[in-house]
């Protein structure tokens, strides 16, 4: 077992990481990043790597861009944060919320902004959840996801996800989860069925 780095040791005694085999972790220690450019990531190392699931989905459009960085420098100078909550609002997300209901492919009447896939997730099934209450139906609350999809890691989210690692020993799915086969030919054709 390779002594773990400054870094990496102080990883393993302070955080607690999502999708990780803490035991191997802790021998292991973490991958510690330093800096990112473009499309790479580079370790304290100074060892580069594609960044393939571009940070979560989070920097889909490079690390480093000189653009967004001085377009957040810009908003941090003027208000670097407001919330949504009670009827407040600020330019940045009316403009925004404008752009995103212009290139909806389908008619949006409103924008709700997450911080994450899985917030969102969880907030498209409240929203369900309320509009049938709303109209009288409140036992109509049950959700259809698929086998082998991935839709986060809250508990909804985690229970629509239809990955038994996201299930095992966290008590999930919840109730009024269902999931149906996913649409694999290879794994779950069935008799007589092709692929046209």
């Amino acid at each position: 077992m390779r002594p773990l780095s400054n870094f990496a040791a102080r990883d393993v005694e302070t955080l607690l990481h999502p999708t990780t085999n803490l035991l191997a972790h802790r021998s292991l220690g973490p991958l510690v990043l330093e800096r990112g450019e473009g499309i790479y990531v580079y370790d304290t190392a100074g060892k580069r790597y594609i960044e393939g699931l571009a940070g979560l989905w989070c920097t889909g459009l490079g690390y480093g861009n000189a653009e967004l960085v001085e377009a957040a420098r810009e908003q941090m100078e003027r208000l670097s944060f407001s919330h949504l909550f009670g009827g407040r609002s600020h330019e940045p997300a009316i403009a925004l919320a404008e752009k995103i209901k212009a290139m909806s492919p389908a008619p949006t009447s409103k924008v709700f902004f997450t911080n994450s896939g899985s917030e969102a997730n969880d907030t498209q099934i409240k929203i369900a959840w309320y509009y049938n209450n709303a109209i009288g139906r409140p036992r109509k609350k049950k959700i259809i996801s698929r086998q082998r999809a991935y839709h986060g890691t809250t508990i909804a989210s985690a229970s629509l996800s239809g990955l038994s690692v996201f299930h095992a020993d966290f008590d999930l799915p919840m109730a009024r989860i269902l999931h149906t086969d996913c649409p694999h030919y290879g794994k779950y054709a069935e008799p007589g069925e092709t692929e046209e």
